[in-house]
């Protein structure tokens, strides 16, 4: 069974650290790259690529909305994947950013590049553990404190939020929502 090395395991991971916006886990990563002797220049390389599928992937979701509004799609942005490292780094992004579309794309390019369906799944998986982490961890600790520093403002408000505007009820995103 293959298995991907300490190195390609960084890429993923980077790429889903920029692709989820968690600044916690890109710094963790950076230092875990630079142990497993990646270089300043491969470091960079790989934030860039994962900055770009992030931006390809807000890209795609908005083109649903334009959809549906009867408007053209926007051009993506993304260019064709070189070498394995990259497509890693893509993988892990698209993972990171939900960008189902994008990630079945750069799994199929990656399998063109020679990357076993196994070492494919382990990247998915580095990916989602990267996403997961930083969402339940980093990003509810943010939120937390922000939270914290407005409430004298929220409550001084009567209920709306931080700005004196109403505050809005579930989305289709929020816990327990049926729709």
């Amino acid at each position: 069974m293959a298995s991907l090395t300490d190195a390609q395991r960084e890429f993923v991971a980077l790429g889903a650290a920029i692709g989820a916006g968690c600044q916690p886990c890109t710094q963790y990563h950076v230092r875990a790259a630079l142990k497993v002797g990646l270089s300043r220049e491969e470091i960079l390389r790989a934030l860039d690529q994962a900055q770009a599928v992030r931006q390809e992937g807000g890209v795609a979701v908005a083109n649903v909305g334009r959809t549906m509004l009867g408007l053209g799609e926007e051009a993506p942005g993304g260019g064709c994947l070189c070498d394995a490292s990259q497509a890693l780094v893509y993988i892990g992004a698209a993972a990171g950013c939900n960008a189902g579309g994008l990630l079945a794309r750069y799994l199929e390019a990656a399998s063109g590049l020679g990357l076993s369906a196994e070492e494919l799944a382990e990247a998915v998986q580095i990916a989602q553990v990267v996403k997961e982490r930083g969402a339940q961890g980093f990003f509810a600790k943010d939120v937390e404190r922000a939270l914290g520093k407005l409430a004298p403002t929220a409550a001084a408000a009567g209920g709306s939020g931080p700005t004196g505007r109403p505050t809005f009820g579930p989305s289709c995103c929020a816990p327990g929502c049926g729709g």
